[in-house]
């Protein structure tokens, strides 16, 4: 196949996922700088594209709403207008990051002439490898996603480094961030990030406190903590564990995590979109993995600290845990161990 003039990249969801299709996405744009690539994605996560320098076209499409609405005549626009557009461009190439079935079907809607995707083997919805022309198989060892998904930009051509990745904030975002900095006085700072997508995922907060405590007093570093909506309990359960110096709480926009993570010393965390926008930013990080696999879902870079618990159930990638989240029975010394040693200070 010669050189793509047109690509059109499938990663509709989540934010983490789609910070770990970033890397692919750099390959192929340096692998063809003149070729027109855009990216559809889900309209409530556009967002954070804007940020992706080398982007022709965000092309954002809501398949929440129609799942909501599928029995409303009226519904099936919300689908078939950015298809309508998607096919005008007639791709040379398709590539599906994700492997569900919609959007193996998205891939084959669009009319693709070549459409690339994950094998049988590595889908996650089995059906889905029958909407690709090239797959990618599985690898002879476990993989990253990271790496999975650069391998399958090679699938599609791509030869070209991944790394670094370029995200840029708004001015506005980096001067909302400093604002909030300056005001509470703080600097030099390590920031926690209690959240998580599933809540077998989340180390707990009182643990988050403590841990805090010690950045603080062995350390002689700030803390700040980030929530995102829905998650203030969080903060409450770590600032009860450390009722003395409670440490700031920044539960800021996503896009504002660029500029704050940019100026944080390090970011701990467990397997969620914060944390692997850290690991994209090149931020030091610790990871505190639970169900989900390190070598998978860890972070980037061989320099960063995980903590695990590790049992015979582990990296079940289950969203609900039958042993009561047992595995992220974490000691508090063994994650500040992970951070003293990813600062250097041991």
């Amino acid at each position: 196949m010669s050189d793509p003039a047109k690509i059109l990249i499938i990663r509709l969801s989540s934010l983490g996922d789609i910070v770990h299709a970033l890397p692919a996405f750099q390959s192929l744009r340096r692998s063809f700088p003149e070729a027109r690539l855009d990216w559809l994605v889900e309209r409530r996560l556009a967002f954070f594209l804007e940020a992706v320098p080398g982007i022709d076209r965000i092309v954002p499409i809501d398949t929440h709403a129609l799942r909501r609405q599928i029995a409303r005549p009226e519904a099936w626009r919300l689908l078939v207008r950015p298809l309508r557009e998607v096919r005008a461009v007639r791709y040379d190439l398709a590539i599906d990051f994700q492997g569900l079935i919609k959007t193996a079907l998205l891939c084959r809607l669009s009319a693709a002439r070549v459409r690339v995707g994950f094998s049988r083997e590595l889908v996650r919805e089995r059906p889905a490898h029958w909407g690709y022309q090239r797959t990618l198989g599985r690898p002879e060892a476990p993989a990253h996603i990271v790496r999975l998904n650069l391998l399958l930009a090679g699938v599609a051509g791509a030869t070209a480094p991944g790394l670094p990745i370029a995200l840029k904030a708004a001015d506005a975002d980096g001067a909302a961030v400093d604002d909030r900095l300056r005001r509470a006085k703080t600097s030099a700072f390590v920031v926690l990030n209690p959240g998580g997508g599933w809540p077998n995922k989340r180390w707990p907060p009182e643990r988050y406190g403590a841990l805090a405590d010690l950045i603080r007093t062995r350390l002689g570093l700030e803390v700040v903590v980030t929530t995102g909506p829905g998650e203030e309990s969080l903060y409450v359960g770590i600032a009860g564990a450390c009722p003395k110096i409670p440490p700031l709480h920044m539960p800021v926009p996503f896009m504002q995590l660029i500029p704050l993570f940019q100026r944080a010393r390090l970011v701990v965390g467990g397997d969620t979109g914060p944390v692997h926008l850290a690991c994209a930013l090149g931020i030091p990080v610790v990871a505190i993995l639970g169900p989900t696999s390190p070598a998978r879902n860890g972070p980037w870079s061989a320099a960063d600290e995980v903590v695990v618990r590790c049992l015979p159930c582990s990296f079940c990638h289950r969203r609900a845990c039958p042993t009561a989240t047992e595995c992220m029975d974490i000691p508090v010394e063994e994650v500040f161990a992970g951070v003293a040693k990813r600062l250097g200070a041991t």
